[in-house]
Order: C-alpha cells, then sequence, then structure tokens
C-alpha cells in the first residue's frame, strides 16, 4: 500500500522556501530578543556600577581624610607613652588638658548590598566585582574598628581629668589602653592605605579637600576652651 503525501498548492520548491522564511523570521525575533535583553543588562549593570562607584567614592574620602591626619594621631600616642612612661604610678607629668581623638565618619555599604542582594553586580566583569567587594570588606573592617577605636580614646581622655598619683591598677588600665590605641592606629592605617590604593587604580578618588583643623591636632597641653575656639565645630567634642 502506498501513502500519497499531500502535495503543497504551489509545489515543494515554492513550500520550502515560505518555511524558510518563517524559520528565518523566527530566529531573527530570536536575536533582537536577545539583543534587547543585553542592552536592558547594560544600562542595568551602568546603573548599578555608577550608584556603586558614588558610594564607594564617599567611603574613600573618609579614609583620605583620616590618613591626611595619621602624623597627629601618632604624635599624640608619642605624646601619651611619655607622659605614662615619666609618671609611673605617680603625678602625672605633665597634665594633659587636651587628649581629643582621631576622627570618625560614616561608611555606607547599602549600594553595593542592593547590588549583591539584586544579583546586579554580577553583570560587572569578574575583576571588577573582585575589587569592589575586596573593597567593601574593609569598607566593614574600618567602621568596625574606628568604633572600636573611639572608645579606647574615651578610656585615654580620663588622664584629663585626673587627679593625684595613678597607682598600680590606674597605670595598668592606662597602658593598656594605650596599646589599644596604638594597635588600632597601625590597623586603620593599613587597611585605609590598601583601599586608597585600590580605589586610585580604579578611579574612584576624589581630590582631597580642605577640612577644618582636627581635633587630635591640637597639642596636648592646651586648654578645652581654647581647643575648642580653635576647632570652630558646633558639636563641641567629647
Amino acid at each position: 500500500m502506498h501513502v500519497h503525501l499531500p502535495k503543497p498548492m504551489h509545489g515543494w520548491r515554492e513550500f520550502v522556501g515560505e518555511v524558510g522564511i518563517i524559520v528565518l523570521g523566527v530566529l531573527i525575533a530570536l536575536g533582537a530578543e536577545q539583543v534587547v535583553e543585553i542592552v536592558h543588562d547594560q544600562h542595568v549593570a551602568a546603573q548599578a556600577r555608577e550608584n556603586v562607584r558614588a558610594e564607594a567614592r564617599f567611603n574613600l574620602s573618609s579614609i583620605q581624610e583620616r590618613l591626611a591626619i595619621q602624623p597627629c594621631i601618632e604624635r599624640r600616642l608619642g605624646d601619651l607613652s611619655r607622659i605614662l612612661s615619666t609618671t609611673g604610678k605617680g603625678v602625672l607629668q605633665p597634665q594633659p588638658s587636651w587628649i581629643a581623638r582621631p576622627p570618625t565618619g560614616p561608611f555606607f555599604r547599602g549600594r553595593w548590598n542592593a547590588a549583591t542582594a539584586s544579583g546586579r553586580n554580577s553583570l560587572f566583569p569578574s575583576e571588577e566585582q573582585e575589587r569592589f567587594s575586596v573593597l567593601y570588606e574593609i569598607f566593614a573592617r574600618y567602621d568596625e574598628y574606628q568604633g572600636r577605636e573611639q572608645i579606647v580614646w574615651a578610656k585615654l581622655r580620663a588622664l584629663e581629668t585626673w587627679q593625684g598619683p595613678l597607682g598600680t591598677e590606674a597605670q595598668l588600665s592606662f597602658a593598656n589602653a594605650l596599646q589599644e590605641a596604638k594597635y588600632y592606629a597601625w590597623d586603620l592605617n593599613y587597611a585605609g592605605t590598601f583601599a586608597v590604593r585600590n580605589g586610585r587604580s580604579m578611579g574612584l578618588l576624589n581630590s582631597p579637600s580642605k577640612s577644618l583643623v582636627a581635633a587630635i591636632c591640637v597639642p596636648i597641653t592646651t586648654k578645652r576652651i581654647e581647643a575648642l575656639r580653635q576647632l570652630k565645630t558646633g558639636f563641641g567634642e567629647p
């Protein structure tokens, strides 16, 4: 028994041509859809990148300000080391009247976290993803450590109002606080220098701005009222 296939109305040649046109049209449609998707992804990635870069740029500016006064921090640590070493268990020599503190500032990670949660940072080139990831790890550490540092310097500021001999217990307490302050100063300087170096290579650094006199740069024997006059801050100092 022979099976007779139906013949196209206008012949097989025209039928194949029509099918080819349909297939070609489908392929063009799929290709156009992919192009639209690629363009959309590129737009989304560019927008996410700009948001993250602006956030990282702000965080790096805070680190730049901190690094700029690192000499003042180290000088103050040296002053306190000499005072405690000279004093021993006795009366403070000389009596510090303005110990102050290193600067502290906010660090933002919301835009990077949002880009991570939405998967938009996966649209960045892999090397760029890695470099941003490293930067934001440093930002998180910096934010945590500068908070700890402020607590340590609050302990050291008790020397400003200390009366009489230190004694063994107080001497040990201030010595421990000083060692903690030295460690945080070293760590924040090291991590900050690394972050700024990476930020520079990524084109993220702003031009350094002229900032007000940092509290910790005012000499340690300055009277509090005079130090506040020099700083001209609306919020005062702790």
